[in-house]
C-alpha cells in the first residue's frame, strides 16, 4: 500500500514537472539604440581633421624623412604580406565570378593518324592498294 502511494505521488509529481516544463519560450526583443551623443565625456568639440586634408608626403617636408618613409614601406613585411592577401582574396573572387559567368570558346584541331603495320587496320591498308 505504501509502495502504491509512493509510485502515485512520484508520478503525479513527474507529471506536474512534465507540464510546468512544457512551456514555448517568449522572444525578447530587443531596442536598438542608434542615438549617438554631439559630445562625449572631456572631448571638444573640434571639427578639423588633417588626416582628411593632407597626405603625408605634405605634412612631412623634410626629404630625408619622406626617403625613409619610402623605404619603411617598401620594406615592410607584414604589410608586403597584407598587400599579398589582397590579391589573393581578389583572384579567388575573380575565379568564383568567372564559374557564374556565361564564356564562349573558339577552337580548331587537325591531325594525322599513323598507324602501325602489324594491326588490323595497317595490315588492310598495305593489303589494299
Amino acid at each position: 500500500m505504501l509502495k502504491k502511494i509512493a509510485t502515485i505521488g512520484l508520478s503525479a509529481a513527474a507529471l506536474a514537472l512534465a507540464v510546468s516544463a512544457c512551456k514555448t519560450p517568449e522572444l525578447i526583443q530587443k531596442d536598438v539604440n542608434n542615438t549617438t551623443p554631439e559630445r562625449y565625456e572631456n572631448s571638444n568639440q573640434d571639427s578639423t581633421n588633417t588626416a582628411k586634408e593632407l597626405t603625408w608626403r605634405e605634412y612631412f617636408t623634410d626629404p630625408n624623412l619622406i626617403a625613409l618613409i619610402d623605404t619603411a614601406l617598401s620594406n615592410n613585411q607584414e604589410l608586403n604580406i597584407t598587400l599579398q592577401e589582397i590579391q589573393i582574396a581578389q583572384n579567388e573572387v575573380r575565379v568564383r565570378k568567372g564559374e557564374i559567368l556565361p564564356s564562349v570558346n573558339i577552337g580548331a584541331a587537325a591531325g594525322v593518324d599513323k598507324v602501325g603495320r602489324y594491326t588490323s587496320q595497317g595490315a588492310n591498308d598495305a593489303n589494299t592498294d
